[in-house]
């Protein structure tokens, strides 16, 4: 049973504090921009007088998604208790059914390309979801970010594992195994994520610095291989990023891009005559996200306020592109209050990772650091055109019941060894 009073006890308090309170800020701020995403504060129609049938559909189902959102935070919440209510290392040798569970999970996903299982759901050519009757649909890769580096801290903790080249082929497998398929579903913001992880847990175990140069050596090779076996379009995201200095973005494009695209124009006061279809072709996503964050300003357009709040002119608003909508809203200051609050929450867990006694406890805090921070670094680099859009979530905030009950469960975790340092 949950005891507040051992909950409290241990070192490390007031760390452990504002982690949690960084987090919980995240969870808020998250729920206040899925709310804004569905509820502009003007619902007025489209500034032709014209209305989409469709885009009224999409603002509709949007609408809900905050309420959805608070319910995964307080499902987040019981695994968050759950996650404290035994000690961590017991988690270890429980590691390997949970590798072994999740990775049949992935590969039933899989499965779903053979034989048309009727739990598995096609969404925008992704195979990523699981769904049950008419319990919420999850996500395994997004478990399998917990459970792996649970697992490979399992397997790190001793010294022979990681010190010679020929010990690290064992976690190389556990690591390049769920990569596969992971990719196939495809997933490719999940797989570029698992190898800065997987190097990081390395590095912090101690392993030589030329084995892990060895490592991004043959990861840096592979890279053709992997090009080749994306889809059209995650090709033509990363070529988006790398002729982005095509689009220059000042008035006299933007003019020329408003006799084309005048729904945006106008709302952003720039003078037109009627209204088109808003399609700018490749790289359109990025192109739409610069605009909204660069519309933003010091102080932003306001709580529910703005052309990309009124309009769906930023695709995945509610998620991929929620630090977009962000900048929108609350400009630059809002920004640096969200930046403000993951580095918060990322030096607390860097704090626990650093006085854990237990290697294993060391192990597991340094990886979900890495998860947090590259999460966080990817997600805003490819709102701001400093990296390409691959689909990874901003922790606590962009929409999704899977992402948002595992990072929670990750500081859950993470308030578990500090407890116990």
């Amino acid at each position: 049973m949950f005891d507040i009073f051992e909950f409290l006890k241990g070192r490390l308090l007031v760390t452990r504090l504002l982690l949690l309170a960084s987090a919980a800020g995240l969870v808020v701020i998250g729920v206040m921009m899925i709310y804004a995403s569905g509820n502009p504060a003007v619902s007025d129609s489209p500034p032709n007088g014209e209305v989409s049938p469709k885009a009224d559909e999409q603002l509709s189902a949007a609408a809900g998604l905050w309420q959805k959102q608070l319910i995964f935070a307080a499902i987040g919440f019981i695994g968050f208790i759950i996650m404290n209510s035994f000690s961590y290392r017991k988690l270890g040798p429980a590691s390997f059914w949970l590798y072994a569970a999740i990775i049949i999970l992935l590969a039933i996903l899989l499965l779903d390309r053979i034989i048309d299982l009727p739990f598995v759901p096609l969404k925008k050519g992704s195979r990523r979801w699981i769904v049950i009757g008419s319990l919420p649909q999850f996500q395994p890769s997004e478990f399998f970010k917990l459970i792996y580096v649970i697992a490979l801290g399992w397997h790190l903790r001793y010294r022979s594992n990681y010190r010679n080249f020929s010990a690290l082929l064992p976690p190389f497998i556990l690591t390049f195994l769920p990569m596969m398929l992971i990719l196939l579903e495809p997933d490719l913001g999940t797989v570029l994520l698992i190898m800065p992880v997987f190097l990081t847990m390395l590095f912090i175990a101690g392993a030589k610095t030329k084995h892990l140069f060895a490592i991004i050596i043959l990861a840096v090779l592979a890279f053709p291989v992997l090009w080749f076996q994306m889809h059209d379009y995650q090709r033509m995201r990363i070529s988006s990023v790398l002729l982005q200095d095509k689009i220059d973005g000042s008035e006299s494009w933007f003019k020329q891009e408003a006799e084309k695209h005048l729904w945006l124009a106008k709302a952003l006061g720039v003078g037109t005559e009627r209204i088109r279809n808003w399609e700018v072709g490749e790289g359109y996503q990025l192109i739409r996200s610069k605009l909204a964050i660069a519309s933003g300003g010091f102080y932003g357009q306001g709580f529910r306020e703005g052309p990309f709040i009124k309009y769906k002119f930023l695709p995945e608003r509610h998620n991929d592109f929620i630090f977009a909508l962000i900048c929108h809203q609350w400009g630059f200051a809002g920004a640096v209050l969200v930046m403000a609050l993951y580095a918060l929450l990322i030096a607390c867990s860097v704090e626990i990772a650093g006085t854990s006694a237990d290697s294993f406890g060391c192990y597991i805090a340094a990886g979900l650091t890495a998860v947090f921070a590259i999460q966080v670094v990817v997600n805003v680099g490819m709102t701001i055109g400093l990296m390409p859009i691959t689909g990874i979530t901003l922790p606590f905030v962009s929409y999704g019941g899977s992402s948002l009950l595992v990072n929670i469960m990750a500081v859950g975790l993470l308030n578990n060894i500090a407890r116990r340092s």
